[in-house]
């Protein structure tokens, strides 16, 4: 007997039967009830499996969807302009303390530059 786990009909065939087997010996006292008991918790169980795992997968999608997407900004530059624009707005605004601290974040981005041309 050949069962066809591609659908979804096939694999609910092939759960009933061994439920059956598994029910015959006590199919007098429980009978039916019983088994439909069985199927409808073994259904919700996969429904609720499916959407979580529906939902594990668009997130994962997203997160690389965004991952390829700052990989791609990096090999372009543009992320490390971004940074160096909004450090000298901040510089701007903060005063002279954070003057500072923008000296040594452009030293770390300049760090940043030639790493990335060393890669280019």
């Amino acid at each position: 007997m050949t069962m066809n786990f591609e659908e979804q009909e096939g694999r609910q065939d092939y759960l009933n039967n061994k439920l059956d087997d598994l029910l015959e010996g006590i199919n007098a006292s429980y009978g039916q009830s019983l088994l439909n008991e069985l199927v409808r918790r073994l259904n919700r169980t996969i429904e609720d499996f499916n959407e979580e795992f529906q939902g594990i997968i668009g997130d994962l999608k997203d997160n690389s969807e965004r991952r390829h997407q700052i990989l791609h900004d990096l090999m372009e530059g543009k992320l490390l302009e971004t940074k160096k624009v909004s450090s000298g707005s901040q510089n701007a605004e903060t005063g002279s303390i954070q003057q500072e601290d923008s000296d040594s974040d452009s030293e770390e981005m300049s760090a940043w530059e030639k790493r990335l041309e060393g890669l280019e």
